[in-house]
């Protein structure tokens, strides 16, 4: 036996496979917690162009708490209206619209678009700015064993899987397709097809010589794709449709005289229906159904008989009579899928699936990589925390609890979704679809780009009494954004950034008027109980266990109070809301202020009404570390909080 194949033993906290973007976004928890991880992954190289591309604003919004948002709107090309292009009384294609697909009411992010590609190296760059953590590459597990018996004890390695570095045997070489003269070959990617930040990642990342590996870990994420090596180890199950949908989907510049090219747009007509997602760069994406097949046949639809000059072929014959062709093509491929979705995404209390490895649907939605990166979130910061013995591990049932009905409601929208790009109507009702399409998307429009969740009551989700208090601050939603004024300065911020996803619950203390006696009497009678001042009890914010490594802990709270700026001062607040440190001075980024500011439109001094709170009153309000909504209550209700708190975190 050569000596790099004689295993050598390791153990580790969290071992994650698969460095896609829902491997990527637990990563980045494990990286912001400081929790011993690993990432393996058995390509040879990140993505780099092509693949997933469509970013709603709900992913954006957990950008931009992750403090990379910025890059992604210098890069990607925001996408605002929706034309539907059917044949008109002359036959010709006639547009239908615009209509509109964004809503400043509730997100200042819009549909965007960027390669998968970017999406990595910021999560990437992200995870490296708080962590030496690195994507092992070339990376494949051979062998799962897991030990339920073991799961109890929080000290144990009940999960052992078996790695091997692949070295010189890998063949996923990084490539895309490109075109040459009239014909179009895979060849591999250049340096000046890629933007400078991902040339070092061009080169393969892996040893010469195999090596074997035995990984002890604590807990176990997998991330691997539709084809999940994970989830067959597991014999957990998939369910939905036994019919596959071929796409053919193709990245160009386009040579077009086609008026809505950049627009994100449907055609459809008799030769059948694509979807054009204008793309960053000066690239336009088509998406074009070729081929409806039974999942179960045999032998499985031949993709090679889909080539980009076919998809070209397709793409000319529905646009006629406006034309179409390309000379440069970045990416294209061959999607072959269905709805369907995992019996369950948890093995006992240890394992944990995430993204295509437990849901898969068709790629038109502009949803698959939201909603993996979002499942990546969920159970990334629930598992980081529980490894750093911040949170109870009982809080890790509620990944399935919150994740799963979503993944149902996913496979609901592309069920009725689908259809419409392969259901070929008489023409005499062509001009019906678009209207039904639109229908279909402002029906799911809350899910789809993620205001709403719908979380269930939980041990992170206090349901019942909060109407009353908070009308739009709805326990198991997100926060709606809102942008607000700083105290101290002046400055104005999102809440999407100033509720940084650094692993800490926030208490939001909603201060309301602190020019009223009355209310201001009430915030100094609430700063102090949580000082502990006038009660026995200990106080919640030095009550727990600290995140290890990088807070005290594991509670940050941010007022805001609703008086004019002008009207009060960064010092009128008791000390507990404004921490005084020998070093960095006063905490001035934790007062804000409600009030509207000449120099933003955007902080224009509704964030009590958009939150539905009085503005006298106030509220108190605990946000999860996902930005999620955990509870509500008036500023006298401490004791609820702090019971609500003491079912998460781990007293000290």
């Amino acid at each position: 036996m050569d000596d790099q194949d004689i295993p050598v033993e390791s153990h580790t906290d969290v071992l994650i496979i698969g460095a896609g973007p829902s491997g990527l976004m637990a990563a980045y928890w494990m990286a912001r917690c400081g929790v011993k991880a690993r990432v393996i992954d058995k390509r040879s190289t990140k993505v780099f162009v092509g693949h997933a591309d469509g970013l709603r604003p709900r992913t954006l919004e957990l950008f931009d708490s992750m403090g990379f948002q910025h890059r992604v709107m210098h890069e990607g090309s925001i996408s605002t209206e929706a034309n539907f292009w059917v044949p008109g009384e002359s036959g010709k294609l006639a547009r239908k619209g615009p209509f509109n697909i964004s809503r400043v009411d509730e997100s200042p992010y819009h549909n965007t678009r960027l390669n998968q590609g970017r999406i990595e190296r910021f999560i990437l760059d992200s995870i490296q700015e708080h962590s030496d953590l690195e994507v092992e590459r070339d990376v494949i597990a051979e062998s799962l064993k897991y030990d339920e018996n073991l799961e109890k004890d929080p000290d144990s390695y009940p999960i052992t899987v078996k790695l091997r570095n692949q070295g010189e045997e890998a063949s996923n070489v990084p490539c895309g397709p490109s075109q040459s003269g009239s014909g179009i070959t895979r060849n591999e990617l250049k340096r000046h097809d890629l933007l400078p930040d991902d040339w070092d990642d061009q080169a393969q990342q892996s040893n010469r010589k195999s090596k074997v590996e035995i990984v002890k870990a604590k807990y176990l994420i997998g991330c691997d794709g539709a084809h999940s090596w994970t989830r067959k180890q597991l014999d957990i199950p998939v369910e939905g449709s036994n019919t596959d949908h071929i796409w053919g989907v193709i990245d160009v510049l386009p040579i077009s005289d086609f008026p809505d090219i950049r627009r994100v747009s449907i055609v459809s007509n008799a030769a059948g229906t694509i979807l054009i997602i204008p793309r960053e760069r000066g690239l336009v994406r088509f998406y074009v159904p070729v081929h409806v097949c039974e999942a179960s046949s045999t032998p499985r639809f031949d993709r090679s008989t889909i080539a980009p000059e076919v998809i070209r072929t397709r793409v000319q014959a529905i646009l006629s009579p406006f034309t179409f062709d390309f000379q440069a093509c970045s990416w294209w491929t061959v999607y072959q899928v269905g709805q369907r979705i995992a019996s369950k995404f948890t093995k006992g209390d240890r394992i944990f699936l995430a993204g295509d490895a437990v849901h898969t649907h068709s790629p038109k939605m502009g949803l698959g990589m939201n909603m993996s990166m979002q499942d990546g979130f969920n159970v990334g910061w629930k598992i980081a925390l529980a490894v750093a013995g911040t949170v109870k591990p009982e809080i890790l049932a509620t990944y399935n609890l919150e994740r799963y009905p979503l993944a149902e409601m996913l496979l609901e929208f592309d069920r009725h979704w689908s259809p419409m790009f392969t259901d070929q109507k008489p023409p005499d009702e062509k001009d019906t679809k678009a209207a039904a399409m639109f229908d279909i998307a402002g029906k799911f429009e809350d899910f789809a780009d993620g205001w709403k969740v719908f979380y269930p009551g939980s041990r992170l989700i206090c349901k019942p009494g909060s109407e009353a208090v908070a009308r739009y601050i709805v326990p198991g939603e997100r926060l709606k954004p809102v942008k607000l004024r700083n105290q101290a300065e002046g400055g104005t911020k999102w809440t999407t950034r100033l509720l940084e996803s650094d692993g800490r619950f926030r208490i939001l203390v909603l201060a309301g008027d602190i020019r009223n006696p009355m209310q201001k009497g009430r915030l100094e009678t609430l700063c102090q109980v949580l000082t502990g001042q006038l009660t026995s009890k200990q106080s919640p914010l030095d009550r727990y266990v600290s995140i290890p490594g990088c807070y005290d802990s594991p509670i940050d709270v941010v007022t805001v109070h609703s008086a004019p700026w002008k009207e009060s001062e960064f010092f009128d607040f008791p000390e507990i809301l404004r921490p005084f440190d020998p070093v960095r001075g006063w905490a001035y980024d934790k007062v804000w202020c409600d009030d509207s500011c000449i120099f933003d439109r955007y902080c224009d001094g509704t964030a009590y009404e958009k939150w539905g709170v009085d503005w006298v009153l106030g509220a108190l309000v605990v946000v999860r570390p996902d930005q999620y909504i955990g509870w509500v209550g008036e500023l006298g209700d401490v004791d609820e909080m702090t019971e609500y708190l003491d079912n998460i975190l781990v007293r000290k």
